[in-house]
């Protein structure tokens, strides 16, 4: 008696469409979901876009959770720049220089040591 009154409710459920009616409601969420999620990120890196400059130098200003601020040093206009490489990250610190070629960043050690020699040398007179 209690198996067939289970069969009748899921059988009831089944005949009404309520499952399939949530599955396709659940699918356009997320597929909508997921667009917007999309052009956010498109709209995100569009506006780092703006601040890159091919075969520019950048000085390393701060760190994020998420990222790192760079200041261009042609223009002086600091941005947070959340594109770079896990393995750059761990390498660069506060005021080393990078250089923004061919889509990437890459270290300037030599421009680096250059500009803390000059910090020195500041001091030391």
């Amino acid at each position: 008696m209690k198996l067939d009154l289970l069969n009748d409710l899921f059988s009831k459920v089944k005949d009404s469409g309520f499952v399939q009616n949530f599955m396709e409601e659940l699918s356009n969420y997320l597929e909508n979901l997921n667009e917007k999620g999309s052009e956010q990120l498109d709209s995100r890196n569009n506006e780092i876009d703006k601040y890159r400059e091919e075969n520019c130098l950048y000085q390393v200003v701060d760190f994020a959770y998420d990222g790192v601020f760079l200041q261009n040093m042609n223009n002086n206009k600091v941005f947070k720049e959340t594109n770079m490489p896990k393995e750059l990250m761990n390498k660069i610190a506060n005021d080393y220089i990078l250089r923004y070629k061919n889509g990437t960043y890459i270290f300037e050690e030599k421009l680096t040591d250059d500009f803390f020699s000059n910090l020195t040398d500041i001091n030391e007179k």
